[in-house]
Formats: C-alpha cells, structure tokens, sequence
C-alpha cells in the first residue's frame, strides 16, 4: 500500500504540530533572554526586535514541524512492506496529541503546581496599577518585603510592604 507514507503525516501532522508549537515557544523564550542579556537589557527594545523574535518563533516552530511530519513520512514509507496497518502508531498519536493539549491547558490556566505569583509579580502589578513606570523588590533572602515603585526617571517614588502570603 503506497499510500500509508501519507497517511502517516496526516496521522501525526497534530501531534508534530503540538511538539512544534511548544518548542517554538521555548525558542521564543530563550532568544529573548539572549536578547534582554547581551544585546538591549533593561532599554527600551526597538520594534524591530518584536519582529525579529516573530520570525525565530515561526521559522523555529515551522522548522521542527516539518522535519517531524519528514519522520513520520519515513516511518510510513518504512511500513509499506507490513501487509497491516500498524494500531500502537494510531494509538500513539492519539495518545501523545491526548498529553500534548492537556499540558499545554494546564500551564495556560495555571493547573500544574505552580505555586502562585512571586513577590516581583505581585510588587509589579501593585505599581503598574498605581501609574508607576517600573518597580522592585529587594533580594530574595534578604528578609525584607517591601515593594518598591519608580517613576520614569528611575527615582524610587514610593515603597511599601508587600502583603502577607496565607
């Protein structure tokens, strides 16, 4: 049968496309920590460089989709000689498009054990909320829970404790 080689592309195309998407994503992030580290940091980033990280997520992500849907190919061009199609490959690729779409639902609703926002997050939206163009916090250990809201010169305007966590 000629066909299966197709027939698997199509029958792992989701499952490559899920794969695709997070590592696309973990790309994403990593060249935008390369970029905040040792080309623009804490200065405004021009426009150019949300383009430029556009561009690294999709070819990145459309990159693996196509040389996974290229394996799948070849494992179906493989499978031509068995005179049976193959149930643990369906069940796989139900399985694994099954796994793929309940982590990523976990993280984007914030299932999965995360344990909720950080001081930094909290300290940040508190100053965002009241207008402030940056914010901070001091070091983690340190002992202290304070929360500080700078304006747009880089002057601490305000500083207040952080509330308690339960």
């Amino acid at each position: 049968m000629r066909q299966r080689r197709y027939l698997y592309v199509l029958l792992f195309a989701l499952p490559a496309l899920l794969v695709s998407t997070i590592a696309g994503t973990m790309i994403l992030a990593a060249s935008a920590g390369v970029l905040w580290l040792f080309v623009l940091g804490d200065n405004p980033w021009p426009p150019a460089a949300d383009a430029l990280l556009g561009a690294v997520f999709i070819a990145g992500s459309a990159t693996l989709w196509v040389a996974l849907l290229f394996v799948a190919y070849t494992v179906g061009k493989q499978q031509e000689a068995r005179p049976t199609f193959n149930t643990g490959h369906v069940a796989l690729s139900i399985g694994a498009t099954i796994v793929l779409v309940a982590v990523i639902a976990m993280r984007l609703t914030g299932l999965g054990g995360s344990a909720g926002l950080g001081d930094s997050e909290v300290c940040a939206d508190l100053c965002r909320a009241q207008g402030f163009a940056a914010s901070g916090t001091p070091a983690r250990d340190s002992g202290n829970r304070t929360c500080s809201c700078y304006d747009a010169q880089g002057r601490e305007t305000r500083r207040v404790p952080l509330p308690k966590v339960p």
